[in-house]
């Protein structure tokens, strides 16, 4: 696979360059495109990684962390990708407000066990 995203890359940038001497106009919107294929590539790898954590989890009883947590951890390269791609286009407003909303997305994701975590704090100091 990391060949495969590394050649991509590279072919993307030569076609970028190819098409700003030809006089493009869009080139953010082609590095946008090209950006999100290689995620996809880098998405197809990734469900296997996160069967593998989620078989631990349920072996060690932690299921429901282990789910959370890897929410969160996909959430923040989503977000920040996003982010990153809208600021490298020119749209720093817009990219400030993703950036935004998936902090609150995350923290929105985390509460739940923020709450149980407080709770059970009080119950132990009773």
């Amino acid at each position: 696979m990391i060949p495969k995203i590394c050649l991509f890359a590279l072919l993307c940038t030569m076609m970028s360059a190819l098409l700003d001497s030809m006089g493009f106009k869009s080139r953010g919107l082609f590095a946008t495109l090209c950006a999100i294929m290689l995620l996809s590539v880098l998405a197809d790898g990734l469900s296997d990684v996160t069967d593998g954590i989620m078989r631990l989890a349920a072996m060690s009883g932690i299921t429901d962390a282990a789910s959370c947590a890897l929410r969160i951890i996909g959430l923040g390269y989503v977000f920040g990708f996003t982010s990153e791609i809208c600021a490298s286009v020119g749209e720093g407003l817009i990219s400030s407000v993703v950036t935004a909303a998936g902090r609150v997305h995350i923290f929105l994701v985390a509460y739940p066990y923020f709450e149980d975590i407080a709770r059970l704090g009080a119950e132990l100091l009773k």
